[in-house]
């Protein structure tokens, strides 16, 4: 039970850090976010996500690979151990998630996300906010979903590799909700 909990939670998390009505969409080549910097289509991240609901935390590692064919987020434990793995494959135009013995696809994140939580997920946005696009470094932005609902997203600390940049951590909050990403390693691909 409580496996399946943080599960809903950490994709509510990357829901939070994603699904929002941004100023400055991802497109699917480079744009440049400041005179040097440019965003990264292909990447690997490991890091960690933690969602706080009132006096309830849940947290643990999260790893993400996006390549040409083939996007891969992983769910863990704090200890390691694998609790979830969202798939999405380009060649077969599926996307798979991997709970225990359980499995859930279809067509694309945006539609799994919204049959499983009611919103549809946008890795685009997530990618783009841990890089910085759309956000000012150390400032918290106010961001609005689609449906109205208000978060305050904050980027702290970029670290640069080569042309690229990303944030060590990214925060949004609503209410009584917190997400916390806090991204231990990024690697352009």
């Amino acid at each position: 039970m409580r496996r399946c909990f943080f599960v809903c939670f950490a994709l509510l998390g990357a829901v939070s850090l994603s699904a929002c009505v941004s100023h400055v969409p991802p497109s699917t080549t480079a744009v440049t976010q400041t005179a040097e910097k440019v965003l990264a289509q292909h990447f690997s991240l490991n890091g960690r996500i933690s969602v706080r609901v009132n006096d309830r935390l849940d947290s643990g590692q999260i790893r993400w690979y996006r390549g040409t064919d083939e996007e891969r987020i992983g769910l863990y434990s704090p200890l390691g151990s694998q609790i979830a793995e969202l798939v999405s494959d380009a060649r077969t135009r599926t996307v798979t998630l991997r709970q225990g013995r359980e499995t859930t696809s279809a067509a694309t994140v945006a539609a799994l996300t919204q049959s499983l939580l009611g919103v549809p997920l946008d890795l685009d946005h997530m990618a783009a906010w841990a890089q910085g696009v759309g956000l000012v470094e150390n400032e918290a932005t106010d961001i609005t979903f689609g449906n109205g609902d208000v978060w305050r997203v904050r980027a702290e600390h970029y670290q640069s590799v080569g042309n690229h940049q990303f944030a060590s951590r990214v925060i949004a909050t609503s209410g009584d909700i917190v997400v916390r990403l806090v991204i231990d390693e990024w690697t352009p691909q």
